[in-house]
């Protein structure tokens, strides 16, 4: 992959309005697994079905005449229910892709191999990374989750795509923690644990936000969120960690640090330099009944792709979609979720010093 197809997506830093650089499309509401802390819970409650094949097509469609996505993420639900997935990715793919994001639980072990086959060989431009959930040891992982068994599962299916990863470069392999009241004295341990037992290339650390199942989950003591984090930091600079494979690389990394401290701040209430939200700017959230919003959190919509032949441009243009805007930058709208805050980040001239440090000195 080659680092100047980033280019285009640069002037965007300087000028936030225009097309979006990123989605977060929900495939299904269909889980194998019942996580007690799922924001999404009613909706795999509900087994909530997604977007034809036909729908995400013409989304990508559109979204394509706007111009270049640079990172697509597949929601859910468990993603990989879906036989058909690898189409829904060919839907983007064709339109010159740069980043795919898929995070699973690990437990549709045999499917999701075949299905990151065929993504890869279709789309041979594309960098797929697949992140699969942990939530602490096995008893407490399989509580949560309610899966008897699913954290073996699941570590094992991390060990499968390592070794599929050494026959495709452009497969990055992470693990995914979310930090909730049950596992939170015992995440950071078990996070070292992971990594020096799987070797995955990333780990993407969440904090438990919405709505849940148990809403006690949701509170978190933030100084075990601060040695997660920091527990990363030093994983990284051990290089036991070493990041996914792409251009740019180093910068991401960098963009990861700042967005913890943002996702830190934020919980904590502290007042400082505010960074303007991009969401419905840069990115949006599609649900899986063609609702978009702005992102996972604020629980507003703009638009109903079913309300407009699945024609993005025409919401994302729309007088409901410029009111939302401006709502959010009167309002210095913020939140805890982590991918609008690296959104944010990258995108924020002010940020930029420190990137561009803390960059050089992976």
């Amino acid at each position: 992959m080659n680092a100047l197809r980033y280019l285009p997506f640069a002037a965007r830093v300087l000028k936030r309005a225009g097309p979006p650089l990123h989605l977060t499309v929900f495939v299904t509401g269909r889980c194998n697994a019942r996580c007690r802390h799922c924001f999404h819970w009613r909706e795999v409650a509900a087994g909530v079905p997604g977007p034809s094949v036909e729908q995400v097509r013409k989304l990508a469609d559109s979204a394509a005449r706007m111009g270049p996505l640079l990172w697509v993420s597949f929601g859910g639900g468990e993603p990989f229910l879906r036989d058909d997935l690898a189409e829904l990715a060919r839907s983007f793919g064709r339109h010159g892709l740069r980043h795919l994001a898929i995070p699973t639980n690990g437990l549709v072990e045999e499917r999701m191999h075949a299905t990151i086959e065929r993504i890869l060989a279709e789309n041979p431009e594309l960098y797929l990374s697949v992140a699969v959930s942990f939530d602490g040891p096995e008893a407490i992982h399989d509580s949560i989750r309610q899966v008897r068994g699913g954290h073996a599962r699941s570590r094992n299916s991390v060990r499968r795509l390592k070794e599929q990863q050494t026959r495709h470069r452009r497969l990055g392999v992470g693990i995914l923690v979310t930090l909730t009241q049950e596992n939170q004295d015992v995440l950071a341990a078990h996070l070292e644990e992971l990594v020096d037992e799987l070797g995955p290339d990333n780990v993407t650390l969440n904090l438990a936000r919405g709505t849940a199942m148990e809403e006690h989950l949701l509170r978190v003591d933030l100084d075990r969120y601060a040695e997660l984090v920091a527990t990363k930091a030093r994983l990284v600079r051990e290089k036991r960690l070493p990041y996914f494979d792409f251009p740019l690389a180093r910068l991401a990394v960098a963009r990861d640090q700042l967005m913890y401290e943002k996702v830190e701040h934020q919980a904590r209430g502290l007042n400082g330099r505010f960074t303007p939200c991009t969401a419905a700017e840069l990115s949006a959230v599609i649900f899986e009944n063609g609702s978009v919003h702005p992102c996972e959190i604020l629980g507003r919509e703009i638009g109903n792709l079913n309300d407009v032949d699945w024609d993005l441009e025409r919401v994302w243009k729309s007088s409901a979609a410029a009111a939302l805007r401006r709502e959010i930058v009167e309002t210095r709208c913020k939140c805890t979720w982590e991918c609008a805050q690296a959104d944010n980040v990258l995108f924020d001239p002010q940020s930029w010093p420190r990137l561009f440090v803390k960059s050089l000195a992976r």
